[in-house]
């Protein structure tokens, strides 16, 4: 059958004519075959268009496909088949040929690649050699990236190829590595060969703008120290971009800072854009195995050997934790760690950053820390089988919103940048789960800390940081311990958020010692508790928050009374209690809104069943006060709340103006004494948001309250303690 033959057949059965062919060609089921082996060809004529619409599925028998005009692949499947060699089987022409799914199913011989190739969705090799000849390209871009299926034993692939990873535009770390052996330097593949792209490769800088790095300013490509445990600077990106050519595990993980593509302007913050990343060599099959470090405790670093995503429950592990570290760039500014790991090896793994939308799927590209579970040889063995067809296209792209799922009993907190607006950012997060089996002490059932850049969130266990803490089921008097460091002076917010811990009898505060407040949380739902840190060094004490666990009794059980009522200028609290023999304190909170509550007196329990106490600086307007007992086994117990609305009283001090723009308040003093005054400025929540003392040395007088923050408008309390400690409340108003 000649050329001219096939040609024919090709067009008669789509029904069209060799005029037509610069029209557009749409068609449902494509089978060319030819019986000899002579150089027989599908071939597209400059100005033709050949369209495949739908999921077409087109086989390629015995066949060549020359491309010299426009071929659309759709989401169709093209089919190299038969046993012919490359002199028959083969893809050429003067055009670029992409191909949604290409497979290659040849008993005998294979295919040859003549001209450039590239392949959307699938590369599938079934049976045969693929012959690539440099003119393969797996693509990637902002919707889908390329994958290489599973690689058959007798099936291989000859030749070098490009794999390229799409980046959105975002300043940002990541954790990445080149799933290719036998590779092209640093600077030829991810620098681009030094050459300014629209949409392609990246900036490296380093130490000095020497060895192919862009220019000295800060380092932006580390790779990973086994030895020291520690991340080190590439100083020469002329090396391969893989540690290795045998074809066997030579994956480098790198921690690499990606700007956007390598327009100059991009080393200026917050320059970015989109950029495509290319790595060049030859596509790594069959079992990769990667040595891990030898001592328990230790990190290793591994690149997913593959150009394809891969199941973290199909790895074979040998001495390792089954868990692993990877870099989520997208869940804070610059990115953070987040642990993954399945404690109880049912395949449903733990994460602890609910922001992230990282799953079991590791993807093409991407490196990943794994860690070594006792002293002795470890491994970690990947195999075909392990790829998986899940491209979580989330892991580069900008994310969608939607969190992960959790199971069983657990405790998650998360911070989040609070903005003046009232929108948040995430910063970090933590996870405690809870279980009979768990460990009382640190093991390896918990995952420690990798730490962020920027804000770190984790949950302290004898002293030991953890991403994930595991540890036996919650009972009475239990703490959850949370370490927060590398905060700035700004607004944050914490979430609490319990799954499946309602107990009956049982609840939860959170703790607060820079404010020394404890504010109930419900165990059934989210809690939202929104705080400063300030120019106070103890507001950024890393151990400032915990969460207590107590018993709680139905109220009112042993208060019969409690009621607060204005007395001149003062608010007097009365308590009636009974059956209080095990009580040994009362302690009364305050708070300016009825929700978030500070610790105002103690007294101590008498035995009298009869108790008051006087609020010498009751709020102008409304004040709510709950009267908190405890008793000798820990056992906590509220009061109802009570309400007393203060009318304006005599000042001795006024604000002008008031409401107050910018961040200084104008004070004036009208007949006080002379002597040192301390100025605490409170939120509507109760929270201590700027504190200053002064020397006044005239009775009537102005002063100038500048603090260094710029405060979002709303309503805050003044408190001023005189010399005499005397406290007078004064409203103040920010409009900024």
């Amino acid at each position: 059958m000649s050329t001219t033959q096939i040609r024919y057949l090709f067009f008669r059965h789509l029904g069209k004519k060799m005029a037509t062919a610069k029209k557009a060609i749409q068609c449902c089921c494509l089978v060319v075959c030819a019986s000899t082996v002579r150089a027989q060809e599908v071939k597209l004529y400059t100005g033709c268009n050949m369209v495949l619409t739908g999921n077409i599925y087109v086989v390629m028998n015995n066949t060549a496909f020359k491309n010299n005009g426009v071929f659309t692949a759709g989401s169709g499947t093209v089919v190299f088949t038969g046993n012919t060699d490359t002199s028959v089987a083969y893809v050429s022409g003067s055009s670029n040929t992409t191909f949604n799914n290409l497979t290659l199913d040849k008993m005998l011989y294979g295919i040859a690649l003549k001209s450039s190739v590239g392949v959307k969705n699938v590369l599938t090799l079934s049976a045969g050699n693929f012959y690539s000849n440099s003119n393969l390209t797996l693509l990637s871009d902002s919707s889908n990236t390329a994958r290489l299926a599973a690689v058959p034993s007798g099936a291989n692939i000859y030749g070098t190829a490009m794999v390229e990873r799409y980046i959105p535009s975002k300043r940002a770390w990541r954790l990445m590595t080149a799933p290719i052996t036998n590779a092209a330097t640093i600077y030829n593949s991810w620098q681009n060969a030094g050459v300014y792209t629209v949409g392609k490769g990246l900036l490296v800088s380093g130490p000095t703008a020497t060895y192919g790095l862009d220019n000295g300013n800060g380092a932006s490509l580390k790779t990973w120290n086994a030895t020291t445990q520690a991340l080190v600077v590439v100083t020469n990106t002329y090396t391969s971009i893989s540690k290795t050519n045998t074809g066997s595990a030579d994956n480098t993980g790198y921690f690499v800072f990606i700007r956007g593509d390598r327009n100059p302007s991009n080393f200026v913050a917050p320059n970015t854009n989109i950029t495509t990343l290319t790595s060049i060599g030859s596509l790594q099959t069959g079992t990769q195995t990667f040595s891990a470090v030898t001592n328990a405790g230790g990190y290793t670093l591994i690149g997913n050997p593959y150009a394809s995503p891969i199941d973290f429950n199909a790895i074979t592990r040998t001495n390792l934790v089954k868990r692993f570290y990877v870099w989520d760039p997208l869940v804070t500014a610059l990115g953070n760690y987040v642990a993954m790991d399945d404690l109880d090896n049912d395949g449903v793994y733990s994460n602890a950053a609910s922001a992230s939308l990282q799953t079991k799927e590791i993807q093409s590209a991407q490196a990943f820390f794994v860690e070594t579970d006792v002293n002795g040889s470890a491994s970690l063995t990947i195999n075909e089988t392990a790829k998986s067809s899940n491209n979580n296209i989330r892991v580069f792209r900008p994310v969608d919103g939607t969190t992960l799922p959790g199971t069983g009993q657990s405790f998650r907190a998360n911070i989040y940048l609070l903005n003046p607006d009232a929108t948040v950012l995430f910063a970090d997060g933590t996870l405690a789960e809870f279980a009979a089996g768990f460990s009382d002490n640190v093991t390896n059932q918990d995952a420690l800390k990798f730490s962020n850049i920027g804000e770190n969130l984790a949950f302290l266990r004898y002293g030991v940081t953890l991403a994930i803490e595991r540890r036996p089921l919650i009972l009475m008097n239990d703490t959850l311990f949370l370490k927060l460091w590398n905060v700035t002076n700004r607004s944050y917010q914490l979430r609490l958020m319990p799954e499946n811990l309602s107990q009956t009898g049982l609840t939860a505060y959170l703790e607060d010692s820079y404010l020394a407040t404890s504010t109930p949380l419900s165990l059934a739902d989210t809690a939202t508790i929104n705080f400063t840190v300030d120019a106070n060094v103890a507001s950024a004490n890393a151990t400032r928050f915990r969460i207590v666990f107590k018993r709680l009794t139905v109220l009112p059980i042993a208060f019969t009374a409690v009621k607060a009522y204005p007395v001149n200028e003062t608010i007097q609290v009365d308590w009636l209690v009974q059956d209080e023999v095990n009580t040994i304190k009362y302690e009364v909170e305050k708070s300016a809104n009825g929700s978030a509550f500070s610790l105002v007196n103690t007294t101590a329990a008498n035995a009298a069943g009869s108790y008051s106490w006087i609020d010498a600086a009751p709020f102008t307007g409304e004040n709510f006060y709950r009267i908190k007992s405890t008793d000798r086994n820990g056992e906590i117990k509220y009061s109802q709340v009570v309400y007393v609305l203060m009318a304006g009283k005599a000042n001795h001090f006024t604000i002008q103006p008031n409401p107050v723009k910018g961040n200084s308040i104008h004070l004036q003093f009208a007949n006080q004494p002379k002597g040192n005054y301390q100025f605490n400025l409170f939120n509507n929540s109760g929270q201590l948001i700027w504190s200053t003392s002064l020397p006044i040395s005239s009775g009537s007088t102005s002063q100038v309250l500048k603090n260094n923050i710029t405060l979002p408008d709303g309503v805050y309390q003044l408190q001023i303690t005189g010399p005499a400690n005397s406290i007078e409340v004064q409203k103040v108003i920010i409009q900024q």
